[in-house]
């Protein structure tokens, strides 16, 4: 798995928190110990969820709670959630998840023991078969069983000398057919195809080889052992990350060698089977599931699933049994109401959440004939956590792919684990749930999207949300090449006709990062084909609309020194518990090459130098307590979006920016309402932000937002802002963020300009052309921030007024002098708003409505520009209808007309695009949309969860 968002050692800065749960770094101590104290609380709810103490009666339902855990609970609730919208309760999905261990209701109402937090202790029980159970399955005598208990050893119920749990009753469940191990993953035919590759000359077999030899001769560690020890020692690293890859490559190992190399394949095997075993230690030596929330599930709860299975021939029944047993306790802690992991549980999106969801489909289908539990948690898997919480979640929130808690750290673990249950599903039961009739494209959706949001350079990612400082050699946002090989892998498997595009969109990765990031060796030996075939990454579209996260990509072409933007506008789609998502709905971000123009400031800030401290000023402005006297607290302004701040004596007087607003809570109605690529224009209209925002004690702070963006290749983007406030009174405000301080260029009356350089590079400039004689403020952020990388430009208007109109100007041209000269069209008839664009390279006119966006202009429009050779788009028009386009020139002016009815058509989205030379009108050839932006019949499905 791939492992650079992880630490390679204690001593790293990454930070592998949960978001809102993650303090600063300088708190990790602090953090630390909390973690121990929310561990402990944990495993006594856990206890209460497993263990059952017969005749002992029951205890209060208040346990006493450390100080530091309460204060910790209290602190979440704020962060969590708006202050104009209440935290949601944590609960269990209405499908009750049912649990082969699950105790008899009967039991339930006099089942918890009061347990001291001084003495808990994992150890074995043997449980006898429950008579109820047994009576009602009398042609199936029961037998007696072991499971993995959390227990009080001070504690002893009335005439015991140790603690015992109540029976378990199992469930039967339909039987699911299943295919021989090793079923996960390496199915008989990937074996062939794996055993033909393994010769000398396949690099990704030599490096797989090679590091399963590196661990012979080894100890491995207990959990609670040696956590970082020297090779060939293996230890479990941060949480479990470094069992996986040793286990995975070892088990890989002994796979392909068994029918070929039988004495060096036993050694692979063994070793495998000892990572195994250490992990699946209970007990004082074993890790406690509740550790962080449950984060190591993504490790622990895999590694047991796919080690059970791929070195399944190899265990005894007693250690089958110890796998199992420690695998079920870990997915009861998860799932237990209330319980440690809740938080994530409650939510199907998020690194701690896919964590979950593929640990649980692998031991489900990996233990499935030895398991008692098993049978259930295949179909609470497949029928419950699948079919009706990702799948709908997903066709709505993630319809296109991407990964809305950044691919900086999260996304690729988390698509990872996303993606890959599906491959195993399939190789374990020959369901194919990503092409089925409620369809699970993220697999697929997955490679298109991080193909289009790589920058043309392809050495760095869209870094939007949240990125976490490092001390590498690359700075935190350099694309990763794990990710890319992962999915190709994927898109082989599944058989997509992008397959061979992305290998070579990979090479290109691999050259430009020198192999960044690279996954674990035995993925790369299971993902990458050498018999693979490559295409020219010219081949794709050159833009995307993904419509779940409402993420639109553009790029002049498919070069490396191409213009490219990336844009966002839907409701808040990660765990808002999590806050891994950031708050920038609606922000813009722009890059000629490597060179970026306007910056996601938020990723740029944590590069180095002091990209630790500067993270940690990110985190304050997004999720600090408000104050007045610190605007950099809580406020969420390092965005390239629309402010509105209620101010009192010349500071803010409440909270502003925007929060994490979701469909399903909040009934958010942002979206991408329009989204058209015409060739030499891309058309995209986002309405509805306004339901991002937080709101004043006295009403809402932003009545009204939507923006519209106008691409004209290759180099120029219009960007339209129609907003209104909640009250003229308000301080409102449009933030730009550049990764340099602008300088002001000549601009023509009324307007303003600035012009960006960076790294020595000219990276364009940015025209405001309305309001009109805007006020232009340049803003340091942070203001403590040593060195500056980031500086905000807020453009306000002139006059105050609730209701605005704004029209701004980017270019990344690659000089100054070739930047267009803008300024507004002169408005004859009809509602509307435009600008000129004056450049050597080719002149532009854009025109909309000023009326509320999605309203379609009718009757007679005309407007006056400069007498140059141009193309025009006009928006907001009726889709696919006729016009009639009329020139008038006087002079060095020239009057355009648009009427209704004519031979010149509009486009699907209502995008009128003609050239204008001298009196003549001329269409250009309509383009079809590319094939990526075409939406899928019938498709997204309202999420019902």
């Amino acid at each position: 798995m791939p492992n650079r968002s992880l630490p390679s050692h204690p001593g790293t800065s990454a930070t592998h928190g949960r978001g809102l749960l993650a303090a600063p770094r300088r708190n990790w101590r602090w953090r630390a110990a909390l973690a121990g104290a929310a561990a402990l609380l944990a495993a006594v709810v856990m206890a209460q969820a497993i263990v059952r103490i017969r005749d002992e009666p029951a205890a209060p339902d208040n346990h006493a709670v450390p100080a530091a855990v309460t204060e910790e609970a209290a602190r979440q609730v704020p962060l969590a959630a708006s202050p104009a919208t209440p935290a949601r309760p944590r609960t269990v999905p209405a499908v009750a998840v049912t649990q082969a261990m699950q105790a008899p209701a009967v039991a339930d109402a006099r089942a918890a023991v009061q347990l001291s937090p001084e003495s808990l202790a994992w150890t074995y029980q043997d449980l006898p078969c429950d008579a109820r159970a047994a009576a009602a399955q009398a042609s199936h005598p029961c037998e007696p069983s072991r499971v993995l208990a959390l227990v009080d050893a001070k504690t002893r119920p009335r005439g015991a000398s140790t603690p015992t749990p109540a029976a378990f009753s199992v469930q039967a469940l339909a039987a699911v057919t299943l295919a021989p191990h090793p079923r996960l993953l390496l199915d008989s035919t990937t074996l062939a195809a794996l055993r033909q590759r393994a010769t000398s000359s396949n690099p990704q077999w030599t490096a797989l080889k090679a590091q399963c030899d590196s661990y012979i001769g080894g100890t491995v560690e207990y959990p609670t052992g040696n956590t970082y020890p020297d090779l060939p020692n293996i230890g479990q690293g941060y949480q479990g990350s470094g069992y996986v890859p040793a286990l995975l490559a070892e088990g890989m190992c002994y796979q392909v060698l068994k029918t070929s190399n039988a004495s060096a394949a036993a050694n692979y095997g063994a070793k495998a089977v000892d990572i195994l075993l250490k992990m699946s230690t209970s007990g004082s030596q074993g890790q406690p599931p509740c550790t962080d929330s449950g984060y190591g599930m993504r490790f622990y709860g895999v590694g047991m699933g796919l080690g059970y299975d791929w070195v399944y021939d190899l265990l005894t029944p007693a250690q089958r049994t110890q796998v199992y047993t420690t695998a079920n306790a870990w997915i009861t802690a998860w799932e237990a109401p209330n319980g440690c992991a809740d938080f994530e549980y409650a939510h199907p999106q998020s690194n701690y959440y896919a964590g979950y969801f593929h640990a649980k489909a692998a031991i489900a289908l990996a233990t499935y004939e030895d398991n008692p539990s098993a049978p259930a948690q295949w179909d609470d898997w497949l029928n419950n956590q699948f079919a009706k919480r990702v799948q709908p979640y997903y066709q709505q929130h993630l319809l296109g792919g991407g990964w809305p808690e950044g691919y900086a750290n999260y996304a690729p673990l988390g698509v990872l684990n996303m993606t890959m249950p599906l491959r195993e599903v399939k190789t374990a039961t020959g369901q194919d749930l990503v092409h089925a009739t409620a369809p699970y494209a993220y697999p697929l959706d997955s490679a298109d999207y991080t193909m289009h949001f790589t920058w043309p350079s392809r050495a760095y990612f869209d870094d939007r949300d949240t990125n976490h400082s490092g001390s590498g050699s690359q700075p935190p946002g350099t694309t990763q090449v794990g990710l890319f090989q992962q999915l190709l892998g994927a898109l082989d498997y599944w058989g997509s006709p992008h397959s061979a595009i992305l290998r070579q969109y990979l090479a290109d990765v691999n050259a430009a990062t020198s192999g960044y990031g690279a996954a674990d060796p035995w993925l790369q030996f299971l993902a990458l084909d050498p018999a693979g075939t490559v295409a020219p990454v010219s081949g794709l579209p050159l833009s995307y609309f993904a419509q779940g996260l409402g993420a639109v990509a553009a790029r002049s072409d498919w070069g490396t020194g191409a213009s490219w933007m990336s844009f966002r506008a839907a409701p808040y789609a990660n765990n808002p518990a999590q806050g891994e998502e950031y708050f920038d709905q609606g922000s813009l971000a722009l890059v000629r090459g490597g060179t970026p123009l306007l910056l996601n400031a938020a990723g740029w800030m944590v590069h180095d130098p002091n990209g630790t401290a500067d993270e940690n000023l990110v985190y304050t402005d997004n999720f600090g307590s408000f104050s007045s006297g610190n605007i950099y607290s809580g406020n969420r302004q390092i965005y390239n979006v629309f402010y509105v701040r209620n101010m009192s004596n010349g500071t803010p007087a409440e909270q502003f920016g925007q929060f994490a607003s979701t469909s399903e809570d909040n009934q958010a109605s942002t979206k991408v309402a329009a989204f058209e690529d015409g060739g030499s224009y891309v058309y995209v209209l986002a309405t509805g932000l306004q339901d991002m925002y937080r709101s004043f004690a006295a009403g809402k702070a932003v009545v009204n937002w939507s923006r519209e963006v106008v691409y004209l290749r290759p180099n120029r983007f219009v960007v339209y802002d129609r907003t209104t406030a909640g009250s003229a009174g308000y301080d409102q405000y449009m933030a730009w963020h550049f990764p340099a301080s602008p300088a002001s260029g000549s601009a023509a009356a009324g307007d303003n300009r600035l012009d960006v350089s960076y790294g020595g590079t000219y990276a364009g400039a940015m025209t405001t052309v309305l309001p009109q004689n805007a006020k232009l403020t340049t803003v340091a952020m942070y203001p403590t921030s040593n060195p500056v990388k980031a500086w905000q430009v807020q453009v306000r208007p002139a006059a105050a007024a609730a209701s605005q109109q704004w029209l701004t100007v980017f270019d990344l041209s690659g000089s100054a002098s070739a930047v267009a000269g803008a300024k507004p069209v002169v408005v004859n008839q009809g509602g509307i708003v435009g600008v000129q664009l004056a450049a050597a390279d080719g002149s532009a006119v854009v025109v909309s409505s000023t009326g509320t966006a999605g309203t379609r202009l009718a009757g007679t429009i005309a407007y006056t520009v400069d007498n140059l050779a141009a193309r025009h788009v006009i928006t907001d028009l009726a889709p696919s209808a006729g016009y009639t386009v009329t020139v008038a020139t006087s002079g060095s002016q020239q009057t355009i007309t648009v009427n209704a009815g004519g031979t010149t058509t509009s486009s699907a989205q209502g995008v009128l695009n003609f050239t204008v030379n001298g009196n003549s009108v001329q269409q250009p050839v309509q383009y079809a949309p590319p094939v990526s932006a075409l939406p899928v019949p019938g498709y997204p499905k309202p999420y019902k969860g």
